[in-house]
This record gives C-alpha cells, structure tokens and sequence, in this order.
C-alpha cells in the first residue's frame, strides 16, 4: 500500500540505514562516510531523499548538482536504490519524481547514469522518458 509510504529529506538518524541500501548497489561504506557524503551534497547544493515505510527506509535517491566545462549546469539523479522486496510498487518513480520536483525549475536538464549492467535500470528510466544520450566507459585513478 502506497498510502504509508513517505517520501522526505534524509536525516541524521537515517544513516545506518541508508549504508544498507548503497550495500544493495554494491557500496561497502561506513555510516560515517555515509555521514560525510550527504554532508558534502548538501553543502554543493544537492540534496538527499528517502522513502520511508512503517519506521524503516525501503529506498533512497540522491539530487546533485552538475556543472561541466562543455555541458553546462544540470541536475543530477544519483544513487536510487529500493529494497529488493519493495521494488515494482512505483517507490523508486516517487523517489525519482521528488528529485525532479527539487530540481523545479531551476535545471534545464536532468541526467541518470546507469552501470552497464543493470539492464532493469535501463528500462526503468526509458518507460518514465529518459532518453539515452550516450554510453561511456568510466576510469578512475587513485591519488
């Protein structure tokens, strides 16, 4: 039932639990990179969004803020996640649809970024009107 479902900014409280639903994408971190890392969307004006259920989350997503060189500003769709027994029930277009609504009107566009791999992702994104722009292979370094 979708009526005790409630969609809200995250908060401190919150943490632990969000660390489970990044482990459900993979994420190994500790709550308090988990801590840090809604501290530093926020403070780059992003923001953190959770679905709540009977007192536990069973989703999240986050809101950035992208700028590039090239591409100019856009906003940013990162990180969605339901809990793998909650998904199919329209959680993740609700979390989806509160980070466009946080958007508003201040971003002329908005981008999703999904590994290669997960396919229902892809689908997911194309049957709510995202349309693919490009693929890219991604490369990282550490310093």
């Amino acid at each position: 039932m979708m009526s005790d479902l409630i969609i809200r900014s995250a908060a401190e409280a919150d943490y632990a639990e969000l660390q489970g639903l990044l482990r459900q994408l993979g994420h190994e971190l500790a709550v308090s990179s988990v801590a840090e890392n809604v501290q530093q969307i926020r403070a780059r004006g992003g923001e953190v969004f959770v679905a709540e259920r009977n007192g536990r989350l069973v989703g999240c997503v986050a809101a950035i803020i992208d700028v590039r060189l090239a591409g100019g500003i856009c906003g940013e769709i990162v990180s969605l996640v339901v809990t793998e027994a909650e998904r199919g029930q329209g959680i993740g277009r609700k979390l989806v649809r509160q980070a466009e609504q946080w958007f508003g009107q201040t971003m002329p566009t908005i981008r999703v970024r999904t590994n290669s791999i997960r396919e229902a992702a892809h689908r997911f994104y194309e049957t709510d009107g995202y349309q693919l722009e490009k693929s890219q292979r991604v490369y990282k370094k550490r310093l």
